[in-house]
């Protein structure tokens, strides 16, 4: 007797995967030469930051679910030294992801983190956190509504707090990207 074979049916519809990104610009150290915690690289600013591409699919879609998002920095400085003796040497930097409302209050608690990595700001940073991290984030959210903080993951850097780095000097340059899932097209 043969076997029939079965139909395999997708369950998918309109769903479309699309890379969102936003240059978030430069990171300066302080005036006490060190890099300030940053916590603002989350997934809920992909609602805000690219604001024309992220209203063009909202306007189309009705739900979204983000599934990473990125953070790329470039050294301004990629040696040590510089050709302006402005970095007469660089800091280490901590990176690191969190999820929900549960941002790093500290440079010290970036670096706590199990998946925190260290670097020098002569490098190049890519860190990337998924929906590995929050199973939540896997949940469907409206386009039209704010992404709720319990279905968000976030991405924090700071440099070490000893202020051994050059003051008020242009660090890196960043961007950031997001891999975002649309449905239920209107």
């Amino acid at each position: 007797m043969k076997q029939r074979k079965q139909r395999v049916v997708s369950r998918d519809g309109d769903t479309i995967t699309k890379k969102l990104t936003f240059p978030l610009g430069e990171i300066d150290t302080t005036a006490g030469g060190i890099i300030a915690l940053n916590t603002s690289v989350t997934s809920a600013a992909v609602q805000s930051e690219p604001a024309t591409e992220w209203a063009s699919f909202a306007a189309r879609y009705q739900q979204f679910r983000v599934k990473s998002t990125r953070l790329i920095m470039e050294p301004a400085f990629p040696a040590s030294g510089s050709p302006t003796a402005a970095i007469a040497s660089h800091k280490a930097l901590y990176v690191s992801d969190y999820i929900g409302t549960a941002a790093p209050g500290s440079a010290a608690q970036v670096l706590s983190d199990e998946r925190a990595i260290v670097t020098s700001t002569a490098r190049r940073v890519n860190f990337t956190t998924t929906w590995a991290r929050n199973p939540n984030a896997r949940l469907w959210n409206p386009t039209f509504a704010a992404l709720p903080a319990a279905n968000s993951m976030g991405i924090a850097f700071a440099s070490d707090v000893t202020g051994n780095g050059p003051a008020s000097t242009v660090m890196y340059t960043t961007v950031v990207e997001w891999i975002v899932e649309f449905r239920g097209s209107q």
